[in-house]
């Protein structure tokens, strides 16, 4: 294979170049470097919620449970096991013989206590709402655990797959660092955790540097193969794109769709296209708040929805990764479904419910939209073509937030992206549950949503979001459009595994031989 460090000089000269490669990247060293525009102040996700941070988390450490990126299923990590007791009470049996970076042992003591501690309000815990279903923690024996809660929270897989790992309560939190005033430092806390790699090296804004854990268990994350992951913090986007492109990163994401065809153009480079969790919506005022709108008929908003062709706009303007998306949730999530009522593309079918609403002529309104002007004016172009005229009223999300709340616009385009959980009860009980920027403001919705957050038993529950999305879908309050596409720009010779969550797991990434 040509060396990758010396190719795509020619290319790198349509591009400003401010290099500096502290790091050798790609295959002759087993060494991987990885960059994005973020800072990390904090090499605890805890205290630094970025989703480099979040990454890094799970390479460092290890969760009780791993959701499995491929299948989506929950597998036994630090936890062999797991058994509702009964609908408050979650008990786990540990993995024996797990060893921190240190060198201690992994026990039910570290578990407790990190739970414990992230519970704490004085612990200051970013997203407190990612612990604060927990409850108490208990120890049982030395390998054994009991989340003890104070009301059913059937989500709690999920979000014990994320970053809610253990740390050595010995090593870190019983002899916590200070501020010179006698505050806790947690910037300082050390990073020991029972991951595939260890942090080497941290350099608050700038870099993380993760070297391979040689005593890693057997486990579902598998064995890595990469010896050395290097996260850069670099500012600007197109020093990116010039670095990968002449071998001083090997991984970059978020490429800007002029550069996509340039850069895969490039030999030794690659451009991957992998799903996202986030996806797009409509929200129509089906009370009528905002006046004497059109949208409070449900033959117009039943006209909306099939006037629109999702499909196009998902695969010629949003990226080949995106897809339709028919339910108000991610696919994938735990209690999402897709039998429920669809509104496929149909102008003709869309005019004529016009016309049986009393607008033979085509309506006028208004639609608000705060992220990608393309998606927005793509679906203008669709509704004018079956009668709908829209007047786009662009704003920032504080501000369109304000209009939804108060009730005063026609319909708008939204995105949520679940914070990367994947569970129904991340997206539409969150949306769809009565909150003031809820612009369904079903109680019927709300009741059967209510009912599957709070039961256990997954059948139950399946059915419970069935009854719901089914609703919602009859109501049409609430239009899916289609999921987002992610770009990633790679060295030519990674053989890399794109997540939904958006989370790069290079402890799956290896080079190609």
């Amino acid at each position: 294979m040509k060396s990758f460090k010396k190719v795509a000089l020619a290319g790198a000269a349509l591009m400003p170049l401010c290099l500096s490669t502290p790091a050798v990247a790609g295959p002759d060293d087993n060494a991987l470097i990885w960059s994005t525009d973020r800072e990390i102040s904090v090499p605890f996700v805890w205290w630094d919620t970025v989703t480099e941070m979040g990454a890094m988390m799970y390479h460092i450490y290890d969760t009780l449970v791993y959701r499995n990126p491929e299948t989506m299923e929950y597998e036994p990590l630090l936890a062999t096991s797991w058994e509702w007791i009964d609908d408050t009470t979650l008990e786990f049996k540990l993995r024996e013989g797990v060893k921190y970076h240190d060198g201690s042992d992994f026990t039910a003591d570290d578990v407790v206590k990190s739970y414990s501690m992230l519970l704490d309000p004085a612990t200051g815990v970013r997203n407190a709402s990612f612990v604060s279903w927990m409850g108490a923690v208990e120890k049982i024996d030395d390998y054994t655990v009991r989340l003890n809660l104070e009301k059913p929270f059937p989500a709690a897989l999920e979000f014990l797959a994320g970053t809610r790992m253990a740390v050595p309560a010995a090593e870190v939190w019983d002899d916590l660092p200070k501020k010179p005033d006698g505050t806790t430092d947690f910037s300082q806390m050390p990073s020991i955790g029972t991951g595939p790699y260890k942090l080497a090296s941290f350099t608050p804004g700038e870099e993380a540097v993760l070297t391979r854990n040689p005593a890693y268990f057997e486990g579902p994350k598998g064995q890595p193969e990469i010896e050395t992951i290097t996260f850069r913090t670099i500012p600007d986007q197109e020093t990116r794109v010039a670095e990968l492109m002449v071998g001083g990163l090997d991984w970059i994401t978020d490429l800007p769709s002029d550069m996509i065809a340039q850069l895969g153009a490039m030999p030794g480079v690659k451009v991957i296209n992998g799903p996202d969790m986030r996806i797009a919506y409509l929200v129509l005022d089906r009370l009528g708040k905002s006046g004497d709108t059109p949208v409070a008929d449900v033959r117009v908003r039943k006209a909306i929805a099939h006037a629109i062709d999702r499909e196009a706009i998902a695969k010629q303007i949003v990226g080949p990764a995106a897809e339709v998306v028919n339910a108000a949730c991610y696919p994938t999530q735990v209690g999402c479904t897709d039998d429920i009522p669809h509104y496929d593309y149909d102008p003709e079918k869309a005019k004529a419910l016009l016309a049986e609403a009393g607008y033979p002529e085509g309506i006028t309104v208004e639609m608000g939209a705060y992220r990608e002007r393309p998606h927005s004016e793509a679906i203008m172009g669709y509704l004018a073509q079956a009668g709908i005229d829209t007047k786009l009223t662009y704003l920032q999300w504080s501000g369109l937030r304000e209009r939804l709340t108060a009730g005063d616009i026609d319909m708008a385009v939204r995105t949520w992206a679940s914070s990367g959980l994947n569970d129904i009860s991340a997206i539409a009980s969150v949306q769809l549950s009565g909150a003031p920027d809820d612009i369904c403001q079903s109680p019927e919705i709300q009741a059967a949503l209510a009912k599957g957050d709070t039961t256990v038993d997954p059948e139950a529950r399946k059915a419970a979001y069935k009854e719901a999305l089914t609703m919602v879908a009859e109501e049409v309050c609430w239009i899916p459009l289609f999921s987002y596409s992610k770009t990633y720009g790679v060295n030519e010779a990674l053989e890399f595994f794109p997540t939904a969550d958006g989370f790069p797991l290079f402890y799956l990434a290896k080079w190609a031989e």
